[in-house]
């Protein structure tokens, strides 16, 4: 499903050309040679790590809109296989912002399709899972909301998705949200990325204490722990207790929230 959305998306978007002006500035500029190899080659066949030298040097304030959708399909394309190796997860879609009210109505739906496509993959899995790692290896899902909201993508029709969500990863990344998303008070969001993202942190603190977000994963959470079987991986047994215990954690919050009534 989320390989056919890319492949839309490069269709869509094919009828920009490469950039032929002068927009970059640092390690881009100082390499012709870089230059050239980057406005040469399809956008299909650029390497991640030459993306992310012009994602790093390009100058996002004067790149024209065309430009940008000229590489978009890049990116999603590298975001969707989580090739992370030289992106920074939270900034990787960050240059989508400077289009952000430049999309057609097709370009803009294929946009919103891929955020839930996207989302959807990452709530299925989980890194440590007995499923093994099919591609999703981000820790933290708050990596993932972060760099969304970056992009300019609407995260709230995502979590409405996940809250009904049954799955044990799903879960789990519920628990990585609650436990390690905020801070110790849950006054902000724990990332450095999100710092002065008031908006962002208001909808996931306002989400994760929703009345039946806490009850639907409370239930789950005492279903997984009653569970005799391997929460994850069967042979990593140390993982397996860890999650167990984050979840009797989890739980013993979500139970003061509904008690108190501050959910």
């Amino acid at each position: 499903m989320l390989d056919e959305i890319v492949e839309n998306v490069y269709r869509a978007f094919a009828a920009y050309p490469a950039p032929e002006h002068e927009t970059y500035s640092g390690p881009l500029c100082r390499n012709p040679e870089t230059q050239i190899r980057l406005k040469a080659m399809s956008v299909r066949e650029i390497p991640d790590e030459l993306l992310f030298q012009y994602h790093l040097a390009a100058d996002v304030t004067a790149a024209p809109v065309d430009e940008i959708k000229h590489f978009l399909p890049r990116y999603l394309d590298i975001v969707s296989r989580f090739q992370f190796d030289h992106f920074w997860v939270e900034t990787a879609l960050d240059r989508l912002t400077a289009a952000n009210d430049a999309w057609t109505e097709e370009e803009q739906s294929l946009l919103v399709e891929w955020a839930q496509a996207y989302f959807k993959q990452c709530l299925a899995s989980y890194p440590d899972s007995k499923q093994g790692r099919p591609r999703c290896v981000i820790e933290n899902i708050v990596d993932i909301l972060i760099m969304l909201a970056r992009g300019h993508f609407d995260v709230k029709p995502l979590l409405e998705s996940w809250a009904g969500e049954g799955s044990l990863a799903a879960l789990l990344h519920y628990k990585d949200l609650v436990l390690w998303g905020f801070n110790k008070n849950m006054t902000r969001l724990e990332n450095s990325f999100a710092d002065g993202d008031d908006a962002l942190f208001e909808t996931l603190i306002g989400w994760v204490k929703r009345p039946d977000v806490v009850v639907h994963f409370y239930a789950g959470c005492k279903k997984a722990i009653a569970s005799k079987a391997s929460l994850l991986d069967a042979n990593n047994r140390a993982n397996d207790k860890a999650h167990r215990d984050d979840l009797k954690l989890l739980r013993t919050r979500l139970g003061k929230w509904r008690k108190s009534g501050r959910s």
